[in-house]
């Protein structure tokens, strides 16, 4: 493998007159959301000072459907409601990752807890608050939509707190084409990502977490794809997920992973509250086998990824972490699968896997008609996305690919699945007539299922045609009918509803 002990801009790794000058770090791009138009440090990353547009959130009904594990079959059991809002040529367009909402704590008077989000292809970071509804089901949520921050590609983020007070973000950047914001030469940047901590000194620069000195697995001069970021808060360990859209997909990716693997990374913080970026001990991270984390034929690699916070072993030391593997450029074919690993912060304050297990096998097998959960199928789910709720018994899991598109609640300690959500992929579509698939890119959430004051949060990214999926700008040479919309979806998870006729409440 590659190994490089320090991270360069493009410039200094490859000087060229015709590219434009960056820096050492070259960070051009990352900066703060806008003040009257105009990036300013008077916008903070809690949305403070920045610049507010109204947004509203129409309402709608999601299907719930019920899993059989005996039968391996869904029958429908009841409604969700939610609420959506679809990205504009002015805001996120048809790429919308990783949302992220806050604790009920800064909920305040409004009625849902402020969330984030992730545009990766307009490299900006937004937040939602002022978060209203009206009285009775079928009413729009009303918010304000704010660009608190730019970044690279921006994927996933995960918050960095001090005393439960919000610093700033590590923010997952991914852009597997090198080049970002080439319409706006000011800001153009030849990087391909990493992880940034972006608090209300961003200004004076982005804070580099990833690629770092300390990882001498970091191969990439022109930094990494990077997907997900989580973090274990106990023991100050963050993770970071280097993936590509075309991990395991031919003709490709025989060649590019000999030069630019994916594999999955982790840092041992040198603290926890925002005051240092810096790790300990870092590297890709290995199963109990000793075998790297990393991409595998049949298997892909860790798409999505995220750690469990509540305390589950008698060792404060020991904690799990759930890996979304993914593989294939498609959106119907392909490999995935979940794994469930349960780590340690050894005495000498490194990283050790304990043991990993295969887990949500009928959500990513039986439901789609695999026979293996390895190998390239005819029809995958497309590992995306997991969160492990509140309760602690459950953990959601989003799912993209077409024979099973939506988000899932599985059993935390058996991995079964209970219920499936449908309608996120196909709702702007049927609400227009217009070709759209929303296919989901992250979720988030508090609370849990049946519970007052719980939601859920998920980012859509689309494509108009699921054969030949890809980012098409919106310019005014692409006709209008190629223009993908991705949504953001709310959905409420206080209570389950009998189907649209009725509003009577299902106990779950």
């Amino acid at each position: 493998m590659f190994k490089v002990f320090t991270y360069l801009s493009v410039a200094e790794a490859f000087p060229h007159p015709h590219l434009p000058h960056l820096p050492p770090g070259g960070h051009e791009l990352c900066r703060p959301g806008e003040v009257n138009g105009e990036s300013s440090s008077a916008c903070k990353i809690n949305g403070d000072g920045c610049d507010s547009k109204d947004v509203t959130f129409p309402a709608l009904n999601l299907t719930v459907l019920q899993w059989d594990k005996t039968t391996k079959n869904y029958t429908e059991f009841g409604q969700l409601e939610a609420h959506a809002l679809g990205g504009t040529a002015d805001d996120w367009q048809m790429y919308l990752h990783g949302p992220l909402i806050r604790p009920v704590r800064e909920q305040g008077d409004d009625d849902l807890p402020p969330f984030y989000v992730q545009a990766t292809f307009t490299n900006e970071v937004y937040r939602f608050d002022n978060v209203k509804k009206g009285a009775g089901r079928g009413q729009p949520l009303q918010a304000s939509q704010k660009v608190v921050a730019h970044a690279i590609a921006p994927s996933t983020s995960y918050p960095i707190e001090k005393d439960g007070e919000l610093q700033g973000l590590l923010v997952a950047e991914g852009q597997p084409f090198l080049v970002n914001s080439p319409l706006t030469p000011e800001h153009t940047q030849y990087y391909f990502g990493g992880v940034d901590y972006i608090n209300d000194e961003v200004e004076e620069d982005c804070h580099k977490l990833y690629p770092s000195a300390t990882d001498l697995e970091a191969h990439m001069k022109l930094g990494d794809v990077v997907n997900s970021v989580s973090c274990n808060e106990v023991n100050g360990i963050c993770f970071f997920s280097v993936w590509k859209f075309y991990d395991d997909q031919a003709p490709i990716w025989p060649v590019v992973k000999h030069f630019s693997p994916d594999c999955l990374h982790y840092c041992v913080m040198e603290s926890m509250d925002g005051s240092s970026t810096g790790c300990t001990k870092a590297g890709v991270v290995r199963y109990e086998t000793g075998d790297m984390v990393c991409s595998k034929e049949g298997v892909g690699a860790v798409h999505g990824m995220v750690v469990d916070n509540h305390k589950r072993y008698e060792d404060p030391n020991q904690f799990d972490m759930f890996l979304v593997m993914t593989g294939g450029a498609t959106f119907d074919s392909g490999e995935s699968s979940l794994r469930k690993v349960k780590c340690q912060r050894t005495p000498d304050g490194d990283l050790q896997i304990i043991s990993t297990e295969l887990f949500g096998r009928d959500l990513y097998e039986a439901s789609v008609g695999r026979t293996s959960p390895f190998g390239m199928a005819e029809h995958d789910a497309g590992g995306d996305h997991a969160w492990p709720d509140d309760s602690g018994k459950y953990l959601w899991v989003s799912t993209f690919r077409l024979g099973n598109a939506g988000v899932h609640m599985l059993d935390y300690q058996t991995g079964d699945l209970i219920y499936s959500v449908h309608g996120m992929d196909t709702w702007y579509q049927e609400t227009t007539g217009k070709q759209n698939y929303a296919y989901s890119a992250g979720i988030h959430g508090n609370g849990q299922l049946g519970t007052p004051s719980s939601t859920l949060v998920v980012g859509t990214s689309a494509c108009t045609n699921t054969k030949v999926c890809m980012p098409v700008p919106y310019l005014p040479i692409i006709p209008e009918k190629f223009e993908a919309v991705g949504v953001m979806f709310v959905i409420d998870l206080s209570e389950m509803l009998e189907p649209l006729t009725r509003e009577t409440p299902v106990v779950v």
